[in-house]
């Protein structure tokens, strides 16, 4: 073998390859020995090295003057040719290497021929470079690299050809021939390393390339790297190789042979040997242990002290895992655990059992002995945690689980010790069952008894240690039960959510355009940004709301809307059902809404009928069936597609139910009752492969599907099919179709309650009348059985749970979606009783085109409708069109758009009139489907006869108008708003157009009357100016206009500015939830006391038992008659019940007159409705504050308080006393502010008085405080303008004064209320009140338009709203309204005042003054107004009827006015000559008692507008009507028709005075009004009149009604608490039974001498209690009373008379009864119909279910109906199968006699009921009490009679021996 190996490993760059720890992240044990092994190369690189011989110098060799050649020769450095580039310098030539990865080069194995090398070139010095090797001799340089002069120096040997012939050099160097200078070629058979199965070809030109190629042919792990020989001899050289050898390249590992296995495998076949052990293998073959073998430096690092920990991750005992650790190094093991266990961040701690902190390694606590796995010991376990607190849930569990170890351990162990116990005695050997025990010797045996024993008791130790250690953590784990997770994570900080850190997930939307569902649309609404800035605002919502409507206006989602629109700005936003959101917080991830423009919701999706399937599981509840309904999973009914599969049943099926035996799942079990309970007598589908499969089809709405949509099961749930015989079935499942039950309820559909009977789908049954519907021309279904009743929809929708409504006593799992229930009215909701079908199916696509249908919009949806081809199939829509358009056309002019000539008001020239197209809304009517029905004929052919020029009333088509989805707002309304804004445009007008004339000045509210062309004027709001006047008259009377609402603001203001004795107020008992508002002091002289409704009818009857007699008689009674009364009360309760009602009968002084309606005196007199107690006003106006409340004087219990703060205004009322309410506490302030403990900034505050708008022609009405509420609102921080929150308490009377301040605060306010300018106040005076910073535009001296900024007080600032831009003034600025300076400071006038800014005085001591002189120049102004001028527009007012129509809402055109006395106006001349005369008589009234000198002092301005308004309704009513005056000796008035009321105001009938007291009063009253001067009539008629509109009936006065309405709630109350009463008896009663049923007592047998019951049971379960009894006997009064009740309560209605001589239609013969089973309760009786007794048996089959056909039918006295004529209507009546009549008590007898029998039978055996009685006949009596009449003669002598009674037969047994069998009776 050549001793050249290769001392230097490269890469291909040439830089030697060295290992380096960049390389890679882990240091692996081959990396270690790579790295020992290029240290060697390394160190025999150096040894190698040997100093070259040089031959000694040629005496040839000579420096010659003209060359230095030879002496470069000899010298010792290497020639610049031969030097080797790529050698690194001397400095760098040892590579550098971490020193951990040195390891000592003697520990190689010394079989390996490398070390061998290694040792023997270690000692010999310096390596050789490879550069330059040793050469020997007759090696030769190759000729190319001879010199040319080497042929001529050392020449040596034969000389030979020059091809052939070696040269050699001056050195002695031979010249190799160039052919034999081949390359060398390594040409093997590769196997890899210890096997013969993988193996290559390979063919290399170096080593290198060799073991490259070996890696990759022979699929290394790693890179092949040593090569051995078959022998096991390494090769380290290409030349070592044979060629076309076998070798085996290992990737670093020593040599394995392949052979080894086979080898060991022939010894121990060949050398085993059977023992009595076992088999014994010889020591060859046996493995041995593999003993690893490491440096020095290794088993330093090994030999470090390391030990084995068991960790768990905190609060786990699962996954634990072993980790070695250096318990010097605490660091390196947190790192450890951090990347073994998984951790989310750093391990920063760990724990112990105990939990406690281990801070140093070296306290780790050791495992116990028993569980230690081997030598080396093991601690821990531990439990780590990256810093939250220690959780001992996980020691729990470890704990538990190691104490299950150890107690089998111990188990084994003991049964171990007792083996080798049984083996040392001989008599108990033959036990033992381990077989290495019977191979031990006896001191084996005690040897190992002792080390067993030693390991129990050490386990014995170990457990009892386990357990204390269990005891004490606990502890620790209940507190971290009862803390949660607040116990671990203790250490983090609890961030708030809204904290920036947390942030905010945002809101992924699915938007749609309202209308659309078909292109959705994603928007992302960031949360965390839109709430910035409105955190804490009042008006969060909104805020957040808005913002999110603008990002949706100004995102690309409504960029481009599908109906393009003028301002595309985002309104609305809704859900899929139509419900408004407005509360952003409230949307979902992902959630779909609809946007809207500012229109309403308009539903995208088309709705249809659908059955919708959901499981039903049944449960076994203490005995009684209950039925659940549960979510259908789909793996359930995947495989079930076919109606095949499933079986339609009528009630549950049978199958074996889930018993509830678990007290949590019977509470989860009634949870779910509550909610999910469905009907056992329902329709239910059962799996015929599954029978615990029961599903529960039920009849929904929803959204129509497209056919083949997967999620819908069964696929065709929303497709019907409909036959010829009038059945509606299901095309998924045949079986299954529509009927009417027999459960009627009550609904809201739409505006209207109604009342029916639930559709749902049941099973199909043929003939069955409730399953048959017709369909009729109207586009309405009725069912067959109830021909009466339509079928309707009450809009409920499937998944709508929150708008669905849900009927009483439905049970709670059932839904409602169909009802059969009467025609509807109300022509809004009639819709819901007109279905369509629509036909997609590709076979009847056209069948809608052969529909008689001739409405349009049939044709345009493509709807059919059942009357044609059978059977039909399709969709059933709900809310279809009307199936036949109306004969008349609509009159809504938007089905055609309508074009006006419109002018400006005023405008003479008829040419400046421009024409106006309205809008046209005929898609929106088309939409909404609200097409009018076609009327009669008659009416047909008189609206043809309507001309151009003949106007047409307003009122004649006010029914077609129609409201949108918004109530306010109809579709007439929208046209004419639509229409005025297009007027403002075209018109130029100044303002936004409001109102609309005609050429004759008739205002129009609508479009329905004006006819093309017409000529219509347009007014901003200000009436309507006669063009043919003069222009200085129209501008008189815009004048005149704006200067009477300016009088009538100053009239509000100075009714205003000084409110004096105003006190707070409850405002109408003393009861909870009772708002607080202010009024006049009580003064007993000025009022009585008021009568005040009783609140609680329960608590009065409570008095009223406890005392006996009224609470009001109590005050009108002495003390001595208040004992008396007492003690005949004490008395009377002694008495029997018959002695008190004797006494009552004869006590006739206190006969009720309504007493003898009633058969129950005692029951009325308990619940007879009870006189109204009298309360004062007084006890409503005092209040006492304590502790921070304000309570009432009369009940302390009641405080103020505010039920809940919402907005910026909350009301006051007055609540119960809660000492937890902080919302209850005030704090009254010196400043005379009474705020609230829950804000400082929030104090009582009176709600100021609305300001009536009034028109122009109108006069604002004076304003009063009386009635105002007292509302909680923010305290305002200016010095005047708060007068309404000042207050002042009176500790001694406990009035809380109201407008506690100086007057000037108190008109400021008055000011900002009457919307009056602060000016006319204050003057130039600068003070501190609220106002505004007004920006408006100002001219400057370039001509340029500027911005000026003035400070304006609140009323201008409300009138300059719109016009310029406000800010709100900080608070303490002082300044004077700008708009009282208006024309100095060259202002456009726009304050609160049309003309008089700036004009008048209202300060103090001058307001009443300008109101004065104010309303003396406008009554002038009025006065020389022109009386024909008048006299017109009073004329003008003929159309009140229509104004009344359409602004009082009427259904139907008004026809008729009365005023309050019931006089008819017809013409206005009347209405005038009332008002006059009416005028008059108020006026004597007033004189009257002027003269009378009743009237003491002058009535304030509230005090005479109510005194008025009482006057005036007094002498309204008082004529002919014979009504009381007030108090205050009011004269009665004098009617037109010369009728005098009394003078004292007795109030008695006008017949009662004769006509000369009549005629004497007449004159008198005459003289006293000739003594003043009447003012004249346009006076008079400045004031409102009072009228009311009549649609054609008859007056009915208003006190009537009010009357009627106060008879209906007293009567509605008296109904109420006897109704309260029986359900609570009725509860009582049946918790009774419930309890006697519950417990199930099977009673006592008794014997009794009765011979037809020889034998009764008492006390058993069925019988009733004496209690029982008792309270039916009290529910059966209660019912009999309600019935008596409420048949005295009807109302009579008037009979109507109809001529019943002439037949009209012969009557049917169908009859309905009410039939229950034969033997069963009366309960079950259900209603048929037949019109023979065949027909009630079948039907009375179908409905009762019923097991076999009827046969025979029964009164309630068991009489047999033979004959149809014997059947009344409506009766109750038994139906039989066969059997004769049996009552239900005798079928509860059978019944109970069998139960009896069988509960006996398995008590006390089979003997129990055979019961032997013997008995010796008495010779005297002559009497067999057991025998039958019959058999009762004189026995035989000495006789003996054997009775023997079951429980069906009485046998008897004579002494003869013969035998005779009865039926027992």
């Amino acid at each position: 073998m050549s001793k050249r190996r290769e001392e230097r490993i490269r890469h291909k760059d040439g830089k030697s390859l060295s290992f380096s720890k960049k390389n890679t992240d882990m240091v692996s044990y081959e990396d270690l020995l790579i790295a020992q092994y290029l240290d060697e190369l390394r160190k025999t690189k150096g040894d190698g090295k040997k100093k070259r011989e040089m031959p000694p110098p040629s005496p040839y060799s000579q420096r010659l003057p003209h060359s230095d050649y030879g002496l470069t020769v000899l010298t010792k450095r290497r020639p610049v040719s031969a030097t080797f580039h790529a050698r690194p310098p001397s400095g760098s030539r040892k590579p550098k290497m971490d020193a951990k990865f040195i390891a000592d080069p003697t520990l190689w194995d010394p079989a390996t021929p490398r070390s061998e090398k290694s040792a023997n070139t270690a000692g010999s010095g310096k390596v050789r470079p490879f550069s330059a090797p040793v050469r020997k001799k007759g090696t030769y340089r190759p000729l190319s690299a001879t010199s040319n002069l080497s042929w001529y120096y050392g020449r040596q040997g034969n000389s030979r050809g020059w091809s052939a012939r070696s040269f050699y050099t001056m050195s002695g160097r031979k010249i190799k021939s160039q052919y034999r200078k081949q390359p060398l070629t390594i040409r093997v058979l590769a196997f890899k390393n210890g096997s013969r199965d993988t193996y290559c070809r390979v063919a290399a030109p170096s080593m290198k390339v060799f073991l490259e190629m070996c890696t990759e042919k022979l699929n290394l792990p790693f890179a092949a790297r040593r090569v051995f020989l078959e022998e096991g001899v390494e090769i380290f050289e290409a030349e070592d190789i044979p060629t076309d050898g076998e070798v085996y390249v290992s990737c670093g590992e020593k040599y394995r042979d392949p052979y080894s296995s086979i080898k060991r495998n022939m010894i121990i076949s060949n050398g085993a040997k059977w023992t009595l052990s076992g088999v014994l293998l010889p020591e060859e073959g046996r493995k041995k242990k593999t003993k690893a073998r490491m440096s020095k430096r290794m088993r330093a690092l090994v030999e470090t002290n390391r030990v084995r920990i068991i960790v768990y991750r905190n609060g786990y005992a699962t996954e634990p895992l072993e980790i070695v650790a250096d318990l010097k190094n605490k660091d390196e093991f947190l790192v450890a655990c951090t990347a073994k266990l998984g951790l989310t961040t750093c391990a920063k701690t760990f724990y112990d059992w105990e939990g406690n902190e281990i801070t140093d390694l070296t306290e780790t606590p050791i495992l116990h002995d028993c569980l230690q796995p081997g030598s080396s010991p093991i601690l821990g376990p531990l439990w780590v945690s990256i810093g939250e607190a220690f959780s001992p849930t996980g020691t729990v569990h470890y704990i538990k689980s190691i104490l299950v170890i150890i107690k089998g351990r111990l188990k084994d162990a003991k049964r171990y010790r007792n083996q080798i116990n049984y083996a040392l005695t001989e008599e108990e050997r033959e036990k033992v069952t381990i077989t290495d025990i019977l191979s031990m010797s006896e001191d084996e045996l005690k040897s190992t008894l002792y080390m067993a024993e030693e390991e129990i008791d050490q386990l014995n130790d170990t457990l009892q240690e386990l357990n204390a250690k269990m005891e004490a953590i606990k502890e620790l784990q209940s507190q971290e039960e009862a803390e949660g997770s607040n116990y671990r994570m203790g250490h983090i900080k609890e961030l708030d959510f809204e904290h920036r850190l947390v942030g905010r997930k945002g809101l992924r939307l699915k938007v749609y355009e309202n209308g659309n569902s078909d292109y959705e649309q994603t928007f992302y609404f960031n949360l965390a940004f839109a709430r910035k800035g409105i955190e804490g605002d009042p008006e969060f919502k909104e805020k957040l709301l808005q913002r999110m409507l603008d990002d949706l206006s100004t995102s690309r989602v409504m960029s481009n809307p599908l109906n393009p629109k003028i301002a595309p700005v985002a309104r609305k936003i809704f859900d899929q059902y139509g419900n408004e959101i407005k509360e952003v917080m409230k949307l979902e991830y992902d959630q779909e809404i609809w946007v809207s423009f500012g229109e309403n919701f308009i539903d995208p999706f088309t709705y249809c009928l659908q059955m919708y399937v959901e499981k039903a599981k049944c449960y076994t509840l203490m005995g009684e069936t209950v039925v659940i309904r549960e979510p259908l999973p789909v793996d359930d009914v995947k495989n079930r597609p076919s109606s095949s599969d499933w079986e339609a049943s009528v009630g549950i099926p049978v199958y074996d139910y889930e018993t509830v035996i678990d007290s949590m799942q019977e509470s989860h079990i009634r949870d779910l009752m509550t909610m999910a309970q469905l009907d056992n007598r329902g329709c239910y589908l059962q799996a015929k492969n599954e029978t615990d499969l029961v599903l529960y089809p039920e009849l929904a709405c929803h959204k129509k599907i497209r056919r083949g949509d997967k999620s819908l099961w069964p696929g065709e749930a929303q497709l019907w099919v409909i036959t010829k015989s009038g059945y509606i079935r299901c095309k998924s499942l045949p079986q299954l179709c529509l009927g009417v039950s027999d459960m009627r309820v009550d609904m809201q559909v739409g505006g209207s309650t109604v009342s029916g009977y639930i559709v749902n789908l049941q099973k199909k049954s043929t003939g069955n009348m409730y399953q048959q519907w017709q369909f009729n021309p109207d586009a309405t279904v009725t069912c067959t059985a109830h021909p009466g009743l339509v079928l309707t929809y009450n809009n409920n929708k499937l998944f709508n749970d929150d708008s669905n409504q849900k009927p009483a006593g439905v049970s709670s799992g059932v839904q409602v979606y169909l009802l059969v229930t009467e025609k509807l009215t109300d022509k809004k909701d009639i819709s819901c009783q007109r279905f369509a079908l629509k036909q997609e199916k590709f076979e009847n696509l056209g069948q809608w085109k052969h529909n008689d249908s001739t409405n349009p919009e049939w044709n345009k949806q493509a709807l059919s409708w059942p009357d044609y081809d059978w059977p039909m199939e399709g969709y059933i829509l709900p809310h279809a069109p009307k199936l036949h358009k109306g004969d008349k056309k609509q009159a809504l002019s938007g089905m055609a758009p309508l074009r006006l000539m419109a002018v400006r008001n005023g405008e003479r020239d008829e040419r400046l009139a421009m024409p106006v197209v309205g809008p046209n809304l005929t898609n929106m009517m088309k939409d909404m489907n609200k097409e009018k029905s076609g009327k009669n004929k008659n009416k047909k052919q008189q609206s043809k006869l309507v001309e151009k020029d003949i106007p047409v009333p307003q009122t004649d088509n006010v029914e077609v108008d129609t409201n949108l989805h918004s109530v306010d707002l109809t579709v007439r309304t929208l046209e004419f708003c639509m229409f005025l804004d297009h007027c403002t445009s075209l018109l130029d007008l100044p303002f936004a157009a409001r109102r609309l004339f005609d050429s004759k000045g008739n205002e129009h509210f609508s479009l329905v009357s004006l006819r093309r062309d017409d000529l219509v004027y347009i007014s901003c709001g200000e009436p309507w100016m006669d063009p043919k006047v003069s222009k200085s008259e129209q501008q008189r009377r815009i004048l005149l206009s704006q200067l009477s609402q300016d009088v009538a603001k100053i009239r509000q203001y100075c009714s205003l500015r000084n409110p004096e004795k105003y006190v707070m107020e409850i405002e109408s008992n003393l009861v909870a939830n009772t708002r607080m508002v202010i009024n006049r002091q009580w003064n007993q002289d000025e009022e009585d006391l008021q009568y005040v409704p009783v609140v609680s009818d329960k608590a009065s009857v409570s008095t009223r038992k406890s005392t006996g007699f009224d609470e009001d008689d109590i005050g009108a009674m002495t003390a001595h008659e208040l004992s008396h009364q007492r003690a005949e009360q004490r008395l009377n309760n002694l008495k029997w019940p018959w002695e008190r009602l004797v006494n009552v009968s004869q006590n006739l002084d206190d006969e009720d007159p309504e007493a003898h309606k009633y058969t129950d005196r005692e029951m009325y007199e308990k619940y007879k409705p009870q006189p109204v107690p009298k309360i004062s006003r007084d006890s409503l106006q005092r209040f006492v504050y304590e502790d921070g409340y304000i309570a009432c004087r009369a009940n302390r219990t009641l405080v103020l308080g505010v039920l809940e703060q919402e907005g910026r205004v909350n009301q006051v009322m007055l609540v119960k006393r809660r000492p937890d309410d902080i919302n209850q506490r005030w704090v009254m302030k010196e400043n005379g502010e009474i705020r609230s403990k829950h804000g400082s900034q929030s104090v009582l505050t009176i709600a100021m008085p609305a300001n009536e708008p009034f028109a122009e022609d109108e006069e604002g009405r004076p304003l009063t405080f009386s009635g105002c509420a007292v509302t909680l609102q923010a305290r305002k921080t200016n010095t005047y303008g708060k007068a309404h929150q000042k207050w002042r308490y009176d500790a001694e009377t406990g009035y809380i004064h109201a407008f506690y301040t100086n007057p000037y605060d108190k008109e400021i306010t008055a000011a900002n209320r009457a919307d009056v300018c602060t000016y006319s106040i204050s003057g130039e005076s600068k003070i501190d009140q609220p106002g505004y910073l007004a920006e408006i535009p100002a001219s400057t001296t370039s001509s340029k338009r500027g911005v000026r900024e003035i400070t304006v007080c609140t009323s201008c600032a409300r009138a300059m709203r719109g016009r310029c831009k406000l800010n709100k003034l900080p608070d303490k600025v002082e300044f004077s309204c700008a708009m009282g300076e208006a024309k100095k400071l060259k202002l456009q006038q726009t304050g609160s005042f049309r003309v008089l800014n700036g004009k008048v005085d209202l300060s103090t001591h001058e307001a009443d003054l300008t109101l004065q002189s104010w309303e003396d120049t406008l009554q002038q102004l009025r006065e020389e107004t022109s009386v024909r001028t008048i006299v017109k527009e009073i004329n003008a007012a003929k159309t009140i009827l229509n104004q009344c129509t359409h602004k009082l809402g009427l259904a139907s055109a008004a026809r008729y006015i009365f005023t309050e006395d019931a006089t008819m106006i017809l013409e206005v001349d009347d209405l005038i000559n009332w008002a006059e005369d009416n005028y008059k008589s108020l006026m004597v009234d007033q004189l009257e008692r002027l003269l009378s000198g009743k009237e003491e002092r002058p009535p304030s301005p509230e005090e005479e507008t109510e005194q008025e308004k009482t006057e005036s309704r007094l002498h309204e009513r008082g004529e002919g009507e014979g009504q009381d005056s007030p108090s205050e000796g009011l004269v009665q008035p004098t009617g037109p028709d010369g009728d005098n009321g009394d003078q004292e105001g007795a109030g008695q009938d006008s017949a009662e005075v004769d006509n000369q007291e009549a005629e004497k009063l007449r004159r008198e009253r005459e003289q006293i009004l000739n003594q003043v001067q009447v003012p004249p009539i346009d006076v008079i008629l400045r004031y409102p009149i009072e009228v009311w509109v009549s649609s054609g009936g008859e007056f009915f006065p208003p006190e009537k009604v009010e009357t009627k309405m106060e008879n209906r709630k007293k009567k509605r109350a008296f109904r109420a608490a006897v109704s309260l009463e029986l359900d609570i008896e009725k509860h009582v009663l049946r918790q009774m039974k419930a309890r006697r049923y519950e417990d199930m007592n099977p009673g006592e047998y008794k014997s009794t001498r009765s011979s037809k019951q020889p034998v009764i049971i008492e006390n058993n379960w069925q019988e009733p209690t004496v209690e029982e009894q008792l309270k039916h006997d009290t529910v059966h009064k209660l019912e009999t009373h309600l019935a008596e009740v409420k048949a005295n309560q009807n109302e009579q209605i008037k009979s109507i008379s109809i001529n019943t001589n002439r037949r009209l239609y012969s009557q049917p013969d169908m009859k309905r009864v009410m039939v229950y089973p034969n033997g069963e309760s009366v309960e079950r009786a259900l209603y048929v119909w037949g019109e023979s007794i065949e027909e009630i048996l079948e039907c009375s089959t179908i409905k009762l279910n019923m097991w076999a056909q009827a046969k025979y039918l029964f009164d309630m006295e068991g009489n047999k109906i033979e004959k149809f004529c014997d059947i009344n209507r409506d009766g109750l009546y038994c139906v039989s199968m066969g059997k004769p009549f049996t009552r239900p008590r005798g079928m509860y007898e059978t019944v109970q006699i069998k139960a009896n029998w069988s509960r006996a039978r398995k008590q006390y055996g089979p003997g129990a009921t055979d019961l032997v009685v013997k008995e010796i006949v008495n010779p005297k009596v002559n009497v067999d009490p057991f025998g039958p009449p019959e058999l009762a003669l004189p026995p035989a002598s000495n006789s003996t009679t054997t009775t023997v009674i079951t429980s069906s037969t009485t046998t008897t047994i004579n002494q003869t021996g013969s035998v005779s069998t009865e039926p027992k009776s």
